[in-house]
Parts: structure tokens; C-alpha cells; sequence
């Protein structure tokens, strides 16, 4: 067995469609069914049972694609080591990127890692964190920047906190809760949430960790859900929806710019929303992933480290 079949049986394993494997190997789907049938035969049993629109491994099938992976990582582990060896660090890392956050800080720091290493190149997924928790577990990206309110219950995962910061509630500035008061540019003291019960939100996604493991506990504590008429990934946008006074919203302090429009108030119990990176547990670092988290560790605690209220 030479090592492209290898990779040849590993790509089936992971797409599960030979069309979607000769697609990933740049070769045709019959010449990828061939070299599938001729191992086959060398190994005397049968790797995948061809259903409907699907490969599926058979037992035989799976205790090779396990042989395999394990081989392929134990390959790649010993390039690293190679290209540390010689001082040359090339290849590639798949890099999963929450919004705002992740892209932001991964902006900032690619210029000074790419200086350092130029042979380094990354791809880049961006996706909520519970899908970037997925593809990390399975190995399918090197590492996910991270975010939510409870880190340590993100099982499979290698966790490096980078930062944390307050979340704040911004209402307009035409609000009926600021008569008399003046719009500061540092946040305001926590409010009674039940004030906003019957208030418009913008708000994050429902699924993502900011609204699972933080904004829904909040009102829920507050005694009320709120009428959510917006949501999405995009704090900047939140923000200017309440800027042009049609809603409230909750949003992470490093995210605020508005402080015109806008008021801005601490939260009921001070909730923190944590940014790390995260890779699976059995996932080695190279020297270059180890410099690229020392970087983003450098800029997140600049850019998005905020103290709780005093």
C-alpha cells in the first residue's frame, strides 16, 4: 500500500461520497473507484458498502480508516518536527474563526506571524463557536478561537483563555429610562432588567454561546423573555440598530463604539464572556501554532480584556 492510496481512503472516509472525494483529490470518481476496488481485492475484504448516495465503512472499513488517521497524524506530527529541526516551518493550518472576535484579532496579529513564518499558510472557517467546537473535536481544523460564558464545559477541547470581558446592555439614546440622565462614556451602573421587559432586542443568535450560556440565563434571572425582532452574528450591526433607536441590545464591551447614540449599562451579576483558543485534546502544537498563540494572547488582552465593574 503506497501512501496516496492512503490518503485516497482517508479522503472517502471523510466525504462519504466518492464524488466528493475525487472533487477534494482533483481526480476523477471513476479512477478514485478503481484504486478503492484494487485495495479491496489486495486486502481480501471490503472496505465500504456502496448504498444509496453514501459509502458507508463497513467494520473492516472502519478499523483501516482508524489505522489510517492515526498514521496520517503521526506523518504530520513528524513534519513539524522535521521543519522545527531544520529552522524551514512550512505547511498549512485550518484555523476556525468565531465573528467579530476571532476575525478581528487574527487581523491584527497575521502580519508579524507571517513575517516570522512566510512558509505558514491558513485557512480560515468562520462559523459559530458550537460548530467550530464540532469541527475541532473531529479533527477537521488545527485550532478554533473561542467564545462563550462557560468554557470549562466544552468537553474534547484544550482550552487557552486569552481574555475577558463584560457584556453591556446599550438602549437609545431617546430611551424613556434616561430622562435626566446624561449618556457616559464609561458604562452605566446595572439597571433593573424588568425597566426593558417591555422593550424591542437585537440580540445574538440563538445558538450561539453568547445567547445559550449567558444572555438567555440573564433574562431569565430578570423574570421575563424579552421580544427579540433581530438577530444575528454581527455586534456592529446590533449596535447600530440601537443607535437609530428601534431596539435595545447586549453586546460585548470590546465591541462598543458608540457612546453617542447609545447609553451603556453594566449587567445584573456582572456576567463575563471568555475568548481563548481551543484544539483537541490529543492535538500536537508545532512551533508555529505556539507562536501564533502567544501573539493572539499578546492582542486579546490589549484589545479585549475589560475588568468587571467595581
Amino acid at each position: 500500500m503506497n501512501f496516496r492510496i492512503i490518503e485516497y481512503i482517508d479522503a472517502i472516509g471523510r466525504q462519504g461520497t466518492m464524488s466528493g472525494a475525487a472533487r477534494e483529490l482533483f481526480i476523477t470518481s471513476a479512477a478514485l473507484n478503481q484504486q478503492l476496488l484494487k485495495l479491496e481485492r489486495e486486502l481480501g475484504v471490503q472496505l465500504f458498502v456502496r448504498a444509496k448516495h453514501r459509502l458507508i465503512p463497513t467494520e473492516a472499513g472502519e478499523i483501516c480508516l482508524k489505522g489510517i488517521r492515526s498514521m496520517l497524524d503521526i506523518w504530520e506530527e513528524t513534519q513539524s518536527e522535521l521543519q522545527d529541526v531544520a529552522g524551514n516551518v512550512k505547511g498549512s493550518f485550518k484555523m476556525g474563526l468565531p465573528y467579530d472576535h476571532g476575525s478581528e484579532v487574527f487581523a491584527r496579529i497575521w502580519p508579524e506571524f507571517h513575517r516570522k513564518f512566510p512558509g505558514i499558510n491558513i485557512q480560515c472557517y468562520q462559523l459559530l463557536v458550537p460548530e467550530l467546537l464540532e469541527m475541532t473535536r473531529a479533527g477537521e481544523i488545527d485550532a478554533a478561537f473561542l467564545l462563550g460564558g462557560n468554557p470549562s464545559s466544552w468537553k474534547g477541547i484544550h482550552y487557552i483563555p486569552l481574555s475577558s470581558e463584560n457584556l453591556l446592555l446599550g438602549i437609545p439614546a431617546g430611551h424613556p429610562y434616561l430622562e435626566g440622565r446624561k449618556i457616559s462614556p464609561v458604562p452605566l451602573p446595572a439597571p433593573d432588567l424588568k425597566s426593558f421587559s417591555g422593550d424591542n432586542f437585537a440580540l445574538a443568535l440563538k445558538r450561539s454561546t453568547m445567547r445559550t450560556e449567558l444572555i438567555d440565563a440573564i433574562f431569565q434571572e430578570a423574570g421575563f423573555s424579552p421580544n427579540v425582532m433581530v438577530e444575528s452574528s454581527f455586534n456592529s450591526f446590533l449596535e447600530q440598530l440601537t443607535a437609530e433607536g428601534v431596539c435595545n441590545t447586549i453586546i460585548p464591551q470590546s465591541q462598543v463604539s458608540n457612546h453617542e447614540d447609545v447609553a451603556w449599562f453594566y449587567l445584573p451579576g456582572s456576567p463575563r464572556f471568555h475568548f481563548g483558543l481551543g484544539y483537541a485534546k490529543d492535538y500536537k502544537l508545532s512551533s508555529a501554532m505556539r507562536h501564533f498563540i502567544a501573539l493572539a494572547e499578546i492582542d486579546a488582552k490589549k484589545h479585549l480584556d475589560f475588568p468587571p465593574p467595581k
